[in-house]
Parts: structure tokens; C-alpha cells; sequence
């Protein structure tokens, strides 16, 4: 089939900007329920990188990627589409803390 496409299944958690510019968990303290799945559409923009990269909901949160797990291509509609991958990123220590948590929880 040629309309397939590339799909992974992405664990987010909706962030937002301090004053500063960096990206802080919008929840906090965090829990399992703040934890997400999204999964990369037909008309994703952008790039999927590593944990720690913001990427754009189609309700244009903002999110930060913390895991991605392989997703079959008869499974996508399962999940939402994002939107687009950003170039931006959150800082390591707000990282290692989500990857903590989420290996915690998982």
C-alpha cells in the first residue's frame, strides 16, 4: 500500500514556559495520569529527535516527549495525531526527572 506512512506511538507530558523561556510540566507535583500518547500522522511536520523534544498537539499544547514505542500501522487510529515536531527542547534535569517517573510507573 503507498499511502502508509511512519508511525510510533510518542509518551508525552503537557509542559509550558516559565518566565525564563523553559519548559516546566504543566502539572506539578506529576502523576501517572499526566502522562500521554500521542502518535505521528500523515500530516506530521517536523522530525521526530529524542526524549526531551517539544512537539505541538493538533489543539496546539505543547509537549514534551519522554518515551516512543513502536506502533503498527493497522493500530494508529487507536491513538491522536500530533501536530509537529519542534526544535526545541527541555533542560536535562526536567528530563531525567519525567524519564524517572515514567520508568517508575512502567
Amino acid at each position: 500500500m503507498t499511502d502508509k506512512y511512519p508511525t510510533a506511538e510518542l509518551i508525552g507530558v503537557v509542559v509550558e514556559q516559565d518566565n525564563n523561556g523553559t519548559y516546566q510540566p504543566k502539572n506539578n507535583p506529576l502523576s501517572e495520569h499526566d502522562f500521554h500518547s500521542w502518535r505521528i500522522g500523515k500530516h506530521t511536520k517536523g522530525r521526530l529527535g529524542q526524549p526531551g523534544q517539544i512537539f505541538l498537539t493538533e489543539n496546539n499544547q505543547l509537549v514534551v516527549l519522554v518515551a516512543t514505542r513502536p506502533l503498527a500501522f493497522k493500530d494508529r487510529h487507536a491513538i491522536t495525531p500530533m501536530n509537529r515536531f519542534l526544535k526545541e527542547s527541555v533542560h536535562d534535569d526536567v528530563l531525567h526527572e519525567l524519564t524517572n517517573l515514567w520508568e517508575c510507573i512502567h
